[in-house]
């Protein structure tokens, strides 16, 4: 993001109340299944110090993704919301999963949903359910209908993050062969190769949120309250972000972050493997 624009988004965010950009209902959520984890599920195991801070760094991840003003800034550009998904989906998802490890699950003790679970995290159906939930939400007729309805917005961004955490709990847990981790690992950012392809390549924004003076004001409007909104003036002056700039960038640090997400959890499940120890 260019300097100007950062001081405009600044100037942005200064004109909102802080429980506008801080949304209290994700914080409440986030501290309630803090609580729950401490004080009422039960552990199955040894929780170690790995388990405790990796799940409090997910729930801290979650919450910036999608209750700071991260969320707001992503409806100004599409590199903003590639942060978003970034972080719900390759950050706080695998360090959640990785934290919950010793936790009791329900589901064990119910066959049918353990059946259901054990089918959910087969390599080609964990990879089929983030596929499908990832392009069905960033297809640009559906985004642009989803950022104009503030419960289809949350009803995507929802189903990929859980999307995620069947895929991560799979990676660490049901799939002890490395090689089909690899395999898998490999595929899945595979599928993901057309969506970036498209948008490095395109001449143009290809999201009618980001270009549409139209759109791109009622898509912001809907994730403001009412007795807080401003004239319509005052959000067309944030339109002039670069579309293509925006969106390449945006799509250059997804990239780059599951990338890197990619190789670290790999490397680091491997020797989990080789020392014989449970995560």
């Amino acid at each position: 993001m260019k300097f100007g624009e950062g001081f405009m988004i600044e100037i942005f965010l200064d004109e909102f109340h802080f429980s506008t950009l801080w949304n209290g209902g994700i914080f409440l959520f986030c501290a309630f299944i803090i609580i729950c984890y401490f004080f009422m599920i039960p552990s199955k195991g040894k929780v170690r110090a790995i388990h405790t801070i990796s799940f409090l760094l997910g729930m801290v991840v979650l919450f910036l993704a999608a209750g700071s003003p991260l969320n707001i800034i992503g409806r100004l550009t599409l590199q903003a919301h590639m942060y978003q998904i970034v972080g719900l989906l390759f950050v706080a998802a695998p360090l959640l999963v990785i934290g919950w490890r010793p936790k009791s699950w329900i589901s064990q003790k119910i066959s049918r949903i353990r059946r259901a679970l054990d089918f959910l995290r087969k390599p080609a159906a964990a990879i089929i359910i983030l596929t499908i939930f990832f392009y069905s939400y960033h297809m640009p007729l559906m985004f642009d209908i989803a950022r104009l309805e503030l419960y289809w917005n949350h009803f995507f961004m929802l189903g990929l993050f859980i999307a995620a955490l069947n895929f991560w709990s799979a990676f660490f847990y049901y799939w002890l062969d490395n090689r089909i981790r690899w395999y898998a690992m490999a595929i899945q950012i595979s599928v993901f190769l057309p969506y970036c392809f498209y948008g490095l390549l395109a001449s143009k924004g290809i999201y009618q949120t980001y270009n549409d003076p139209a759109v791109f004001l009622e898509s912001l409007k809907v994730c403001i309250p009412v007795d807080l909104q401003m004239p319509d003036e005052f959000y067309i002056g944030f339109l002039p972000f670069d579309p293509v700039y925006e969106q390449q960038m945006g799509i250059l640090i997804f990239l780059f972050s599951i990338a890197l997400v990619s190789v670290i959890t790999l490397v680091w499940a491997q020797r989990q493997t080789k020392n014989e120890k449970v995560i």
